[in-house]
């Protein structure tokens, strides 16, 4: 699978009548939502607030405000070819973490909000704070995939929804989905790995119920290849972390996990990785994260 965030997608002629935009109905209640909880065990780890939860956790808030806009439920979603959808994230930015600082028994609050794109994409923004300091601030870009091969992961597309929901864009928009493709393109001609890690991912942890590769597993997986190599300790603050996402593997594929760039600017290391399918050489990812040693 390559998911193109910005790739064009061809509309079968006869559902073109069904995609033409309109403004979304939905009301800001089912973009923006509030979560509160309590911080315990399977929102932690040994080195705090659980950065695979965050997202996960995130990625439903912006699947169900998706559910809510569209008035039906992710099960039920089809493209203009009457194939089957997922919303599938694109990309993806951490910025100002303090994940390590929280404590069991903490109070938190995530606040969530959407906003449509286009036909495929969807944008939502997500900050974390406690009783009052911010914990963490995350980005989403999520685009509409179908598989053109039924149980092939490989055949993942991007997919027109029948029903688009469009808002006003935001000022950063335009700016952001050029980087992006500026990144997409620049992922092509990288420099030989410096080390690489290789791993099968498992179908019971590592995957969702799409059968798709799961996206906070990218984290996971370039977390463990970290640690592996020493570059990740129990003592180590992951502050930011950026993930492009340009494919994904079947079940039974094994990766290689490549660590690409590493720069020093004091306590603080910043780490350019590539995520990259053994058995067929496609590029599935590419993670960039700022890792503080705290003292």
């Amino acid at each position: 699978m390559s998911v193109h965030v910005l790739e064009a997608v061809a509309v079968d002629p006869k559902v073109a009548h069904l995609t033409q935009p309109r403004r979304a109905a939905a009301s800001l209640v089912d973009r923006e939502k509030t979560l509160q909880l309590v911080a315990g065990m399977p929102e932690l780890n040994a080195c705090g607030l659980s950065e695979t939860w965050l997202q996960r956790t995130c990625g439903s808030q912006h699947w169900l405000a998706l559910g809510q806009a569209l008035g039906q439920p992710s099960d039920r979603w089809v493209d203009t070819r009457g194939l089957r959808v997922y919303a599938a994230f694109g990309w993806l930015r951490l910025r100002e973490a303090q994940l390590d600082l929280v404590r069991e028994g903490q109070a938190l609050r995530l606040n969530s909000r959407l906003r449509w794109l286009g036909r495929s994409h969807a944008w939502s923004h997500h900050r974390l704070a406690g009783t009052s300091d911010a914990l963490a601030e995350l980005d989403m870009l999520s685009v509409f995939v179908s598989r053109h091969r039924p149980g092939d992961n490989h055949s993942v597309r991007r997919a027109d929804m029948p029903e688009a929901m469009v808002d006003e864009p935001a000022p950063d928009t335009a700016a952001l989905l050029g980087r992006l493709r500026q990144w997409r393109q620049a992922s092509d001609t990288r420099d030989p790995p410096a080390r690489s890690w290789r791993t099968t991912p498992c179908p019971r942890s590592d995957f969702n119920g799409a059968g798709l590769l799961y996206f906070p597993s990218f984290t996971a997986l370039a977390d463990r290849a970290m640690w592996h190599w020493g570059l990740l300790g129990p003592g180590s603050a992951v502050l930011s972390r950026e993930c492009l996402f340009l494919g994904n593997v079947g079940l039974g594929e094994s990766i290689d996990v490549r660590l690409l760039d590493t720069q020093v600017s004091g306590a603080c290391n910043r780490f350019l990785l590539q995520v990259v399918s053994a058995d067929l050489g496609r590029r599935l990812a590419e993670v960039q994260v700022v890792v503080l040693e705290r003292v």
